[in-house]
């Protein structure tokens, strides 16, 4: 594509256009540029993309898209704002793929991988092609727009039907998902999280809310148990949209540590993952399916097939009476609700081990600490990512929320979950909790193996004869 069709009715002066190159690809990673790139300085809390124009235009850059004048002999697209123009050019580059699939976009502060993987599974189980971006599948929750779009634009030439997207709230503020229409959106819940990026609860909800405009849809499912719901829901309606309002309430939940089943629509809706958070992602995935135009029973069924979600509520037994669970809860009411879930299906103790990450809101330390020296009987504190703080600083500030002392402190994690599984006896439930999925534990700027399944499998094989495994 052409620069001047790529810029085309985009608020901006161009300068040293003594030509008009073709443009491959929209980048804003210098370290990315090839030949026949435009790069976009974007500006970052620790990083500034002007200063790595003369990088990009040595690497092959062939324009620059910037909020200051370059030096460089290449046509130079100067704007207000980088960011606002950014999800712009990701799209037309691609030929605008949003308009050539199916896209859902789900957000909210906890469940938003489990409902776009069990959309996905129930869109599968019924013969149709699907596929995931989120937090199982990149750094970012949601990708910056020219990373989005090229993977939307992957998905239609491979013949995906339907793209389940998780959105951040950071996302929605920094226009990634801008230009991006959403065959529905949907909201699971709200709560304190991310307010070293928000600073408020407020601004975390306004960031929500962003979504559930006209702009991005004709239609949502949004939980409305909490005020914050309703709110959304009552925009929704203001906009316009056709949305769909749901309640947890009365659903006669039942689960375990591997099944899990609830009343929808009049029938029995049973599946193959237990925990608590379960039944409500699914009730969501569920409301989605029936937009995106299956039936009750197509949903029913796919729902029925689903397969585990890695460190979702996963469940693992160390030895025949001592159970494991491995979660990804890693604010105080994901921590709550899974505490309250075990306690309700744990014949004997709930040995927890956690930590909060660093360089993250910080607010919330001592209220994970709260809710744990409430709700598991031991506690054992450890580092989770600390990034580039000090551990042992923030392990403090966790245990200046707590009402009780914990029962072991070690910021080694490998070394806190071999303790706790030590610790474990017949009847007791190990909750490893905060990291779920994650491969690798981020300190100093470095990215460590470290996955909290193989460090758990790690111990159960040194502390346990295989006979008893």
């Amino acid at each position: 594509m052409l620069l001047s069709e790529l810029i085309a009715d985009l608020e901006g002066v161009l300068k040293g256009a003594r030509k008009d190159p073709e443009i491959k690809r929209v980048i804003h990673n210098s370290r990315e540029i090839e030949k026949g790139d435009i790069f976009c300085c974007l500006k970052g809390e620790s990083t500034d993309g002007h200063f790595y124009v003369k990088d990009a235009v040595t690497e092959g850059a062939v324009a620059i898209l910037s909020e200051e004048p370059v030096a460089e002999d290449v046509p130079n697209f100067l704007v207000k704002d980088v960011r606002s123009v950014l999800p712009n050019l990701s799209s037309r580059i691609v030929e605008n793929p949003s308009k050539d699939l199916q896209v859902v976009g789900v957000t909210g502060t906890n469940g938003k991988t489990s409902v776009v993987s069990l959309l996905s599974e129930i869109l599968q189980n019924n013969g149709i092609s699907s596929a995931i971006i989120g937090t199982l599948t990149g750094a970012l929750t949601t990708p910056e727009s020219p990373e989005l779009q090229r993977q939307l634009r992957k998905f239609c030439d491979n013949g995906v039907e339907v793209a389940c997207m998780e959105v951040s709230s950071h996302s929605l503020v920094q226009n990634r998902v801008h230009e991006t229409f959403f065959s529905t959106v949907a909201f699971t819940n709200l709560s304190h999280d991310h307010l070293d990026f928000h600073n408020t609860m407020e601004e975390y909800f306004n960031a929500k809310a962003l979504l559930f405009s006209s702009y991005f849809s004709d239609r949502a499912v949004i939980a409305t148990d909490q005020e914050y719901g309703r709110l959304y829901y009552e925009k929704a309606i203001e906009e316009g949209m056709d949305a769909e309002g749901v309640s947890f309430e009365d659903r006669n939940v039942i689960f375990d540590r591997n099944e899990s089943s609830f009343d929808w629509r009049g029938k029995r809706v049973s599946i193959p993952l237990g925990g608590p958070f379960i039944s409500s992602n699914a009730l969501i995935a569920s409301e989605i399916g029936l937009q995106l135009g299956l039936d009750i029973s197509d949903v029913i069924g796919g729902l029925s097939a689903v397969k585990r979600i890695d460190g979702r509520f996963e469940s693992l037994q160390i030895a025949e009476d001592i159970g494991a669970i491995i979660d990804y809860a890693h604010t105080p009411s994901a921590l709550a609700e899974l505490l309250r879930g075990c306690r309700k299906i744990v014949d004997g103790r709930i040995i927890l081990v956690f930590g909060c990450g660093g360089d993250r809101d910080l607010a919330k330390r001592p209220l994970m600490g709260a809710v744990a020296s409430s709700g598991a009987d031991l506690n054992i504190l450890t580092s989770d990512n600390p990034r580039k703080e000090d551990p042992e600083k923030i392990i403090s500030e966790v245990i200046d929320g707590m009402t009780r002392q914990p029962t072991f402190v070690e910021v080694n994690r490998s070394d806190a979950v071999e303790y706790a599984i030590s610790e474990a006896s017949p009847g007791d439930l190990v909750v490893i909790a905060g990291r779920g999925h994650e491969t690798h534990q981020e300190i100093q700027g470095e990215k460590i193996p470290l996955s909290d399944k193989d460090v758990l499998l790690a111990a159960v094989g040194k502390l346990f004869p295989t006979e008893e495994q």
